[in-house]
């Protein structure tokens, strides 16, 4: 498997996705994690330490866009090739992960702790 399985979505294109309908799950994989106040509307969150356990346990049906807030989707991307690897045909990364998201104004919600 190689980073081109992996399906490359700019944040207006996954906002549209939301719009439309689509089946799509954003995945928050960001190390920073613990200090961060807010997530991409309806994110799921995976741990970027334990992503072998806990991607697996993601539901199925909707294509699976992680997102992290290293440069190049460097954390999202190893995530979404070791998902495709393991049995998800069907994954993806946010360009610009969550740094762009929020640089375009689109919907986040309070992180849930």
């Amino acid at each position: 498997m190689g980073w081109d399985d992996v399906s490359r979505w700019q944040p207006v294109d996954l906002a549209a996705a939301f719009k439309m309908g689509d089946a799509v799950q954003p995945v928050d994989v960001r190390v920073g994690w613990s200090s961060a106040q807010e997530k991409v509307k309806g994110a799921l969150r995976v741990d970027p330490l334990e992503f072998t356990s806990q991607v697996p346990e993601l539901p199925g049906g909707a294509e699976l866009i992680f997102y992290c807030d290293r440069p190049g989707e460097a954390q999202s991307l190893t995530v979404a090739m070791w998902a495709f690897d393991n049995g998800r045909s069907r994954v993806g990364v946010l360009v610009g992960g969550w740094d762009a998201w929020v640089a375009a104004g689109y919907p986040t919600e309070p992180v849930e702790r």
